[in-house]
């Protein structure tokens, strides 16, 4: 082949191959994108949530898929904190728990057109009496919450709780039983705490951990 040949094909080549890489690198934030909006629309999912008092309520819609392995048919509504150890952490959200999250939620399943109302429960533990659930009103007002244990499994799968960081979290209402599908939740701070205003917290909505 000529020099001129050999030249025109090494240019002809290389020209191709950085088109076929300009693709590759155009796709993947493409589809690295429509990843992360999946995940913000799906349970389980996360919010960013100062602890300070809100003038209107947040309000998510999301897919609820079915339990996982490790995760139970209960639905975990309420927050995380984050600390640079599980011992800040544990520490932050007892804060959390201990001056409580004057709250009120709102949970629909969305059938179509419909939106039924979904019946949220809580968790009271008094010492020396036994733990039981039960029933947050029509109003869906809550005084504060209780630690509680979710589907971590759930979260490092879809990416949100990634290897290093250290979480714990605070249940403000659980949903038991509820099928997969659409759903609705409208949650507002009523007047929390000033203490809590720098608390690195988020809403969390996720199964609550199977227990073993």
């Amino acid at each position: 082949m000529l020099p001129q040949g050999r030249t025109l094909l090494c240019l002809a080549m290389t020209v191709c191959m950085a088109f076929v890489g300009g693709c590759k690198s155009e796709y993947r934030p493409q589809a690295e994108a429509h990843s992360a909006a999946a995940r913000l629309d799906r349970a389980p999912l996360v919010r960013p949530f100062p602890l300070v008092a809100m003038d209107n309520p947040m309000v998510v819609e999301f897919t609820l898929p079915p339990p996982g392995r490790s995760g139970s048919s209960t639905l975990f509504l309420g927050i995380r904190v984050r600390g640079e150890d599980g011992l800040k952490s544990l520490d932050a959200a007892s804060e959390v728990r201990d001056l409580g999250l004057p709250a009120q939620l709102k949970l629909e399943r969305l059938d179509g057109q419909q939106a039924t109302m979904v019946p949220l429960v809580r968790v009271v533990s008094v010492a020396g009496s036994p733990t039981r659930i039960e029933p947050i009103g029509p109003t869906g007002h809550v005084a504060g919450g209780w630690l509680e244990n979710v589907d971590h499994q759930s979260l490092q799968s879809a990416g949100l709780q990634p290897a290093g960081t250290h979480y714990t979290q605070v249940a403000l209402a659980w949903a038991q039983g509820q099928a997969p599908g659409r759903y609705r939740l409208s949650i507002q701070l009523l007047a929390p705490d000033g203490r809590l205003s720098s608390t690195p917290a988020e809403l969390l909505v996720a199964y609550v951990n199977k227990s073993k």
